[in-house]
């Protein structure tokens, strides 16, 4: 079997309400599509909705984790942190980040 080379970054927003979930999940999309989605080896984010109301789980995937960190490295960290610092207060949320590296995949 062959591994797949992918790499993610997940993110878990706290949503105060269920209600907020989808202001949260379209906040932080604008910040990925301005200041994330333009550099080289991004794929994408798909932000999902907990059921239970409690959080907004973003997860980015990257063409692999050099690229990831490259962007960390080459990206407008100042400017970034700064928007997602804002969204954070207007939101009323926090976020949590880990990074994962694809190992398994089981496809029909």
């Amino acid at each position: 079997m062959t591994a797949p080379k992918e790499f993610y970054s997940i993110i878990d927003y706290t949503a105060p309400e269920i209600e907020d979930q989808a202001k949260i999940a379209a906040t932080f999309a604008q910040i990925q599509k301005e200041w994330v989605a333009s550099y080289p080896g991004y794929v994408s984010a798909r932000f999902l909705a907990s059921t239970d109301g409690a959080i907004v789980r973003a997860i980015v995937e990257w063409e692999s984790e050099d690229a990831f960190n490259s962007f960390e490295k080459e990206s407008d960290s100042k400017g970034r942190i700064a928007a997602l610092e804002a969204a954070f207060r207007e939101l009323s949320t926090q976020g949590s980040r880990q990074t994962f590296t694809s190992i398994c995949e089981v496809l029909p």
